[in-house]
């Protein structure tokens, strides 16, 4: 009797165990504070469905240029541009909307460029990382299909920034995260304007930096383009290699996380990017 009442309470504990080990299973993983849930599939926004603070679409005519590999933004659009607005912003491919998320009055303005219209985000603020600063940024939903792995592959933009305008941290393309994370990022830190492509991969914390030996920080566009090759990691202005660094060949980025274009987020220390940004892309193959 004592040995069945003992295989009873063991099987009881097992049953107990196994129902932990499913709900741990279908919990939701925990994002980043600055994340947000969006549709991937380029669905519009419920937001941009009801009519409430929708933004325009890319002109159908234009969007030819989309890469079935990866994706491209030109924002180039059709009407009238509300930066100030919540809505939706979609790719030329319609895969991935981005939305419009901001602080202290933050706004996205359209302007000129190249026979098109690029996006301009808020002035730069005196006080750098301080609450009172402006910020916009845009910023996707979970984007995995975006993750490169191991796998060569390339991501950049064309932008346009003064002298006047560079400050201690200015992300211009960002996905994850460099702190229990993995990442890829195109930023223009410094006063010298000069960018720089990082990556992590998810199995530690080492930081792989890129830097461009010239300034952008000259007031007219520049296109400035990452690539990861097989262990290889570099960064181009105008289509010339102008910095490399060395990569372990096993290096694998695979995350959650939204794409994100100005900054990293809204909080006060966001890495608020100043100028004008075009033509966002990333590709699959370097």
């Amino acid at each position: 009797m004592r040995f069945l009442r003992l295989r009873v309470a063991l099987c009881g504990a097992l049953a107990v165990l196994i129902a932990v080990a499913v709900w741990a299973a279908r919990r939701p993983a925990e994002r980043p504070p600055d994340a947000v849930t969006a549709d991937v599939t380029g669905s519009p926004h419920p937001a941009a469905s009801a009519g409430v603070g929708a933004l325009p679409q890319p002109s159908a005519a234009r969007s030819s240029g989309a890469d079935p590999g990866g994706l491209r933004y030109s924002f180039d659009f059709d009407e009238g541009f509300d930066g100030g607005s919540d809505g939706t912003i979609a790719d030329t491919g319609g895969r991935l909307p981005l939305r419009v998320r901001r602080a202290q009055g933050g706004t996205i303005t359209a302007v000129p460029h190249d026979g098109g219209l690029a996006v301009r985000f808020p002035p730069r603020c005196e006080h750098y990382g301080a609450e009172s600063c402006a910020r916009a940024i845009l910023q996707s939903g979970p984007a995995d299909f975006l993750n490169p792995g191991r796998l060569p592959f390339s991501y950049g933009a064309s932008i346009l920034v003064k002298s006047s305008e560079t400050s201690k941290g200015a992300n211009v393309v960002q996905k994850g995260f460099s702190v229990g994370d993995s990442q890829f990022k195109l930023q223009v830190d410094g006063a010298a304007g000069r960018p720089s492509c990082v990556i992590v991969g998810n199995a530690g914390p080492a930081i792989h930096v890129a830097l461009a030996s010239r300034t952008v920080a000259d007031g007219r566009w520049h296109r400035v383009e990452c690539s990861r090759g097989d262990s290889l990691l570099t960064v181009a202005v105008d289509g010339i290699v102008v910095g490399r660094t060395a990569i372990p060949s096993s290096l694998s980025i695979a995350n959650s996380d939204p794409l994100c274009i100005g900054g990293k987020g809204t909080s006060a220390n966001n890495d608020q990017f100043v100028g004008a940004i075009d033509d966002v892309f990333v590709t699959r193959g370097a």
